[in-house]
């Protein structure tokens, strides 16, 4: 192989190598996993093979290949020839295994309860906003532009200038990712964003969402008896009074770790540069996999 410690001449890719155990444990539990055959139905982690030249490829040598796409955004040619496979069969083991990890990380219960919220909550969120449950944004991811006309339209982003598709991401207190809502055209607004989230089901009465301007939510969680925490309008007035920019300036620097959060599925180059065409219909799951992975990192916040 052509990404060993001793002739690998990056050394990201050894570092990553040796950083793969936990998630690969994970996922491989119950490993009757077989190669995908081009099936474009989501249909469950079983997916149906033939043997072939990926099945001569150890299990961690396989999670490896696809780590290493995600994070560094290579293309299947560049790996078939680092790991010594077809473009077809690197194609096959991406897909295959992005579908695993969907459905295996997909039963984890990342919606914390409000005692574990609690338990985990940073002091600067105690003292000022202690009923907060999650703070969310929303984010958008660029993608190639389709073929499809209609899917052109639907995904042109007038903010970002280029076709993408947007998510919903939620995060507790703590940094910790727990939710992420199915992707959506570019062109959706926040609210329309977070009424198709999933979300509003999640949340409990007396609980708090977090977030900025854009999200004139309020309505929607009125009738749930959740509060709404966002930086104050100026409405008409020249200047925001001085409580108004104490509450902005407490908001903002809570409100950042979900930006971090962003940040830190945005360094899985796969999804951080243009999604190709080639991938669409795995998009979605491989957005939920890099938002999924970030947790297994150190905490975000202390």
């Amino acid at each position: 192989m052509k990404y060993n410690c001793s002739c690998c001449p990056c050394p990201l890719a050894a570092h990553m190598y040796s950083n793969v155990c936990i998630p690969f444990v994970f996922v491989c539990l119950p490993i009757g996993m077989r190669t995908w055959q081009g099936q474009r139905t989501r249909t469950g982690p079983r997916l149906t093979a033939k043997a072939g030249a990926a099945s001569k490829l150890p299990l961690i040598e396989q999670f490896f290949l696809v780590m290493v796409r995600l994070r560094l955004g290579l293309d299947v040619v560049d790996l078939a020839d680092r790991f010594e496979l077809s473009p077809s069969t690197v194609s096959r083991l991406f897909t295959t295994w992005i579908n695993l990890m969907y459905y295996k990380f997909a039963e984890l219960p990342l919606w914390m309860s409000r005692k574990k919220v609690n338990k985990f909550m940073p002091p600067c969120f105690k003292e000022w906003y202690p009923t907060t449950r999650t703070i969310i944004d929303g984010t958008e991811f660029f993608v190639e532009q389709p073929s499809n006309l209609a899917r052109q339209s639907a995904t042109w982003s007038n903010y970002k200038n280029h076709n993408t598709v947007k998510a919903l991401v939620c995060i507790s207190p703590d940094g910790t990712v727990t939710h992420v809502s199915p992707i959506f055209e570019g062109s959706i607004s926040d609210a329309d964003l977070t009424q198709k989230s999933g979300l509003l089901p999640l949340l409990e009465h007396g609980d708090s969402v977090m977030a900025n301007k854009g999200f004139d939510i309020q309505h929607m969680l009125t009738s749930i008896g959740v509060k709404l925490n966002i930086p104050p309008f100026r409405r008409g007035e020249q200047q925001f009074t001085p409580d108004q920019v104490v509450k902005t300036k407490k908001i903002a620097a809570v409100r950042i770790h979900v930006e971090r959060a962003i940040n830190r599925i945005k360094q899985y180059s796969l999804v951080a540069g243009v999604i190709p065409n080639s991938l669409w219909d795995v998009s979605e799951q491989i957005i939920h996999v890099c938002a999924f992975l970030t947790n297994f990192q150190p905490a975000l916040v202390g």
